[in-house]
């Protein structure tokens, strides 16, 4: 059985009651196609899938070449296996069939593709379109194909807020996001990405000197304490909003600089 053929947009075509099972016939403008377990409903097997597996099995030299399988997604959301065969191949199965119907069920198959071809009977709602099968490398390519385009989004978003912020951040900071953003594009790191040390925030202080963080703020800028000697500058969310904005954030010298001032003896 072919596998990966592509058999994407399949249009009903035409459905017809052979005795009690409808049957419904499919085009991919190329060949007419019929379900495995319809096949073998309409001949009347205890087990249709499997019964039609098995003559499939003895005579695979024959119907390889005249059927796909498939990945059909269910209502369920779910992907199943589906067994799709040309006319030549419903024809083969008719032909090794011993049910008794199997030649009533053949002149029916080839009655209706015929009145397909002359134009005798019209399409089923003039075609209506079912939702495409897939095979499972095709499904795989999509899978990969949207992790990739959100790699490449991501490491775009990085590379963007590295240049707006590029006068405002730290060059450790800039070198941190030019690093991400080749790491996302790739798959993995390519660029030696800089540790950044421990830093406090200007509320982690106040915290612990007991002030407000606009003191903190303020006694910093007063001692110009926001430089690369004292700390970082790093993007953060906005407490007011959901904009990313620069904020400076104190390492080790600058905590105890800054509690030094404020009257508090910084940690080791």
């Amino acid at each position: 059985m072919r596998k990966g053929n592509h058999v994407s947009n399949l249009v009903l075509i035409k459905s017809a009651n052979f005795g009690n099972v409808q049957c419904d016939f499919y085009s991919d403008n190329k060949e007419i196609w019929m379900t495995r377990e319809q096949i073998g409903r309409a001949l009347e097997y205890a087990d249709p899938g499997d019964a039609i597996r098995k003559i499939h099995e003895r005579n695979r030299d024959r119907l390889d070449r005249f059927s796909v399988t498939v990945k059909l997604s269910g209502t369920d959301g779910k992907l199943y296996d589906t067994y799709l065969y040309s006319a030549r191949g419903v024809y083969e199965i008719c032909r090794w069939s011993r049910q008794p119907k199997a030649d009533a069920f053949y002149d029916f198959v080839y009655d209706i593709l015929e009145s397909l071809r002359t134009g005798q009977t019209q399409l089923t709602h003039a075609g209506k379109q079912i939702r495409p099968f897939k095979t499972p490398e095709q499904i795989q390519l999509e899978l990969e194909t949207k992790a990739r385009n959100a790699r490449v989004r991501e490491a775009n978003l990085y590379r963007r807020l590295a240049k707006e912020f590029r006068k405002q951040l730290s060059e450790q900071s800039i070198q941190q996001l030019v690093g991400l953003a080749a790491a996302v594009a790739h798959g993995k790191p390519i660029l030696p990405i800089t540790e950044i040390e421990k830093t406090y925030s200007a509320e982690d202080i106040a915290r612990e000197a007991g002030v407000s963080a606009n003191k903190v703020g303020r006694i910093a800028n007063q001692y110009g304490l926001k430089t690369a000697e004292y700390g970082i500058s790093i993007l953060d969310k906005s407490r007011y909003s959901n904009k990313q904005v620069a904020t400076f954030r104190y390492n080790e010298k600058g905590r105890a600089r800054l509690l030094e001032v404020l009257g508090k003896r910084g940690k080791p």
